[in-house]
């Protein structure tokens, strides 16, 4: 059996899942390709206009709400590019084709989900196409098709597309794909993680997280600066480099105050940074959130994107984080009053243990696989 992995190029929520789900396919003996979609059927000019469009709305986050909304229920868009690609793009599916043929199509964004659903359809060819929704809560409107099927993390996030118009039995409760730099790594203890990364053992820390093109604010860390709150700042991940000259300056000033401010950039031992810290703030991302989660570290959402508005509400109903998007003094006194009352962190446990998710990137892979084998005998 072979599966083609798709992905769009727009952050690291659409890239991690596929990859997770691509390397479990081929631990099982799945011969799988990964492929960003674009480039896989060589729309150069598209793939600009929707990576500098995303970044654009990415630097101001309360005008992307609004502009996203209306274009994700704006159904002519998503029609008109189906349309436009199903047209020019024929020949170059087949040509891909005819050097990998593959048994199914496991997509983590809308794009390839419903370019390659039509175009198969056309060809007359019997490959189906999975849909992850990496939402996890909710999917693009665009994403809601009889033709593929749909994978959804969560009891909420299966309501959410069948309100949308998803035939209910084109969809299914899957695991988290959660990626294997975190899945697979022993559990620490916040000492043994602080010891490990050479960070202070005794001081409250907190990871902010900027998103994955590291254009998130950094209100927050000059808050607690200004206030010289005894906190331990790390910053991992994506830091743009706009942002990196006023990082380097704040962590320069690290001598003579209590705030300490740690950049370490993009680093492979993500769970150790997780096991590391008392809490993750900053821009909320989905993969960011649900690795929070599974390592029992509450998110103090500072910043709030259009796709993440219900993983927010998740959040707070489980007891598992706060939102204080736009609310900068808010932002400043949950920090303050959890340095104050450490014994709030330890009474949340129970509330992550009762969190309605299962983590598992091979579960995943070996659903599609099964599903596969089942449209097979039915076909």
């Amino acid at each position: 059996m072979k599966g083609l992995c798709l992905y769009v190029n727009a952050g690291k929520g659409h890239f991690v899942p596929a990859r997770a789900v691509h390397e479990q396919l081929e631990a099982i003996g799945v011969e799988s390709r990964l492929e960003e979609f674009f480039s896989y059927l060589d729309i150069k000019g598209l793939a600009w206009f929707n990576q500098t469009f995303w970044r654009m709305m990415l630097r101001i986050p309360f005008l992307e709400r609004h502009v996203v909304k209306s274009i994700d229920h704006a159904s002519f868009a998503i029609g008109s590019f189906v349309g436009i690609v199903r047209k020019t793009r024929r020949k170059k599916l087949l040509r891909n084709f005819s050097g990998f043929r593959p048994d199914f199509i496991f997509c983590t964004h809308p794009y390839p989900e419903r370019v390659l659903s039509a175009l198969v359809k056309d060809l007359g060819l019997d490959i189906p196409v999975y849909y992850y929704a990496t939402d996890v809560f909710t999917a693009p409107c665009s994403s809601v098709s009889a033709d593929s099927m749909l994978y959804v993390a969560t009891e909420e996030g299966i309501e959410e597309v069948v309100r949308m118009g998803q035939p209910r039995d084109r969809v299914k409760l899957c695991p988290f794909p959660l990626q294997s730099s975190v899945a697979s790594q022993p559990r620490l203890s916040k000492a043994e993680a602080r010891k490990k990364l050479e960070l202070d053992e005794g001081l409250f820390t907190m990871q902010l997280n900027l998103g994955g093109e590291g254009l998130g604010s950094l209100t927050l860390l000059e808050d607690i600066i200004s206030n010289d709150l005894p906190v331990q700042v790390v910053i991992v991940g994506g830091i743009h480099k706009n942002m990196k000259d006023r990082l380097e300056q704040l962590a320069a000033g690290n001598d003579g105050r209590k705030t300490k401010v740690i950049v370490r950039g993009f680093v492979s031992n993500v769970s150790e940074y997780l096991a590391a810290s008392d809490i993750i703030a900053g821009r909320a991302g989905i993969n960011t959130i649900l690795e929070a989660i599974y390592a029992h570290r509450p998110f103090l959402i500072t910043e709030l994107v259009y796709t993440v508005i219900p993983s927010a509400r998740f959040v707070e109903k489980h007891g598992v984080g706060w939102n204080a998007s736009d609310d900068r003094a808010g932002q400043l006194s949950i920090v303050t009053d959890l340095i104050s009352n450490p014994q709030k962190l330890a009474q949340m446990e129970e509330c992550f243990d009762r969190v309605p998710i299962e983590y598992s990137a091979r579960k995943l892979a070996e659903m599609v696989v099964e599903d596969t084998g089942k449209a097979e005998i039915n076909s």
